[in-house]
């Protein structure tokens, strides 16, 4: 019998939808240090498209995008891949109360984290997301 080498590494798939290239790429790097593999998509409707073709553990999601926002995603999603309601993570550089998400947010019952947010805030919610 041959025993493995090391620990088994477990290997999450995210999606980050995100507008801002340089945050999506930030996030791609944080997140491939936290074991993840990667998409990134520049708004709702590039996400959908690739939720289409792959599988994915979690969502990170920015809420005010071109195309199809965050909001009109998470719905979409929900409707269409209901595991991933509760594995969303959203993410915004607006005022919640002034953009009028706030209800929206506590009904999906997911975290949300203003930007700029700290590495470890992301890493965070992350670990409370893959859990669920």
């Amino acid at each position: 019998m041959i025993e493995p080498l090391g620990p088994v590494q477990i290997i999450h798939s995210v999606l980050v939808v995100e507008d801002d290239y340089e945050l999506a790429e930030l996030l791609r790097e944080v997140l491939t240090l936290e074991n993840c593999t990667v998409d990134v998509a520049g708004n709702g409707l590039e996400a959908l498209d690739r939720l289409s073709g792959a599988t994915y553990d979690a969502v990170i999601c920015d809420l005010l995008m071109p195309c199809v926002d965050g909001r009109a995603l998470y719905e979409q999603v929900c409707q269409q891949y209901p595991h991933l309601s509760e594995r969303f993570l959203f993410i915004t550089g607006q005022a919640v109360a002034r953009t009028g998400l706030t209800d929206f947010i506590y009904r999906t019952g997911n975290p949300l984290l203003q930007k700029p947010f700290a590495v470890e805030e992301l890493r965070a919610a992350l670990r409370d997301l893959l859990s669920r």
